[in-house]
């Protein structure tokens, strides 16, 4: 048995270490000097009796032992944020905080509409929202409990929780489906493709759609990297986009958008919960998540399948 004490602030500051992998990023989410950092870890290394970090330069990696008290630390600091948690229940107006990240149009057009329901029910939980196009880093270094994207994150640790099935659709405005006459899927040689990369990456989803032959080189492209730049480039006649269903249900409805290739139905992404799996024991996060998964968005249709997730 080892004879040795560790001290929580170290600990904690080995932790930080670990997820962001930099000193001064380190000093900076703690609030202390980047002296302050190396000379904590100095300490706790100095308990253990072994090296936790490695360093090479200005790179450092950790040691077999910095690996194995990293997850420790892991679900130390999990159960100490849930005996937190649980003791604010005996605590007045005392608030169960969550940081939820998602995609910009979804989190600002989806969860946010549908999340008040979930505010209203559970007065003690505050949320706070990062919408971004990135975000695998805030889940890495916890800046955030979790996430909902639709980009896959296989990343170690981690589990995937099923949402909504993500359908896409192809737009244009009727006048310039009309004046550019485009009746099938070989006039997109000709016109301009709306894409949030010249590459046409966005556009996959509706090319491996198509057979082998109809694959078609996408040459004209207008790089848009926002979902509603390229619909309003859509609506003001700058060319065809693609961008998911959900977007422009309204702007479809109303003829301000048509699809100017109905008999195409495009791949469809999954949307999911992202999160560590020892975020995942806190009952703050197994509380707003079990509401996630039980949301069926008007939005989203015949699209929306079911979901059999159960939280244990």
């Amino acid at each position: 048995m080892w004879g040795f004490t560790m001290d929580l602030y170290q600990l904690k500051t080995f932790f930080t270490l670990g997820k962001v992998k930099s000193y001064t990023g380190t000093a900076a989410v703690l609030h202390v000097t980047q002296s302050a950092v190396s000379h904590a870890v100095k300490k706790l290394e100095t308990s253990v009796e072994t090296g936790l970090i490695q360093k090479k330069g200005k790179d450092f990696k950790l040691t077999a032992a910095g690996q194995i008290l990293f997850r420790s630390c892991e679900m130390i600091f999990t159960e100490i944020e849930n005996v937190r948690d649980t003791l604010k229940v005996h605590t007045q107006n005392a608030f169960r905080h969550i940081y939820l990240g998602s995609p910009v149009e979804f989190g600002t057009t989806i969860l946010i509409r549908h999340i008040r329901e979930f505010m209203e029910t559970n007065p003690l939980f505050h949320l706070d929202f990062l919408f971004s196009h990135n975000l695998r880093e805030p889940l890495v270094s916890d800046e955030v409990d979790f996430i909902i994207d639709c980009n896959d994150h296989p990343l170690p640790g981690t589990e995937k929780i099923f949402l909504f099935r993500e359908q896409y659709v192809t737009i244009c405005s009727p006048d310039y489906r009309d004046r550019h006459r485009i009746a099938g899927v070989t006039d997109l040689q000709r016109v301009h493709i709306l894409s949030m990369d010249t590459e046409t990456v966005w556009w996959k989803n509706f090319i491996i759609t198509l057979p082998p032959e109809m694959r078609l080189i996408l040459k004209n492209v207008i790089q848009i990297n926002h979902v509603r730049g390229i619909i309003n480039g859509a609506i003001n006649g700058l060319g065809i986009g693609f961008v998911p269903k959900y977007t422009v249900i309204n702007e479809l409805k109303t003829g301000l958008l048509v699809n100017p290739f109905p008999d195409i139905i495009p791949a469809a992404d999954h949307f999911n919960i992202f999160i560590k799996r020892h975020k995942l024991r806190l009952e703050k996060n197994k509380t707003l998540i079990g509401f996630l998964t039980r949301l069926q968005p008007v939005e989203f249709g015949a699209e929306i399948m079911e979901n059999n997730y159960t939280l244990t």
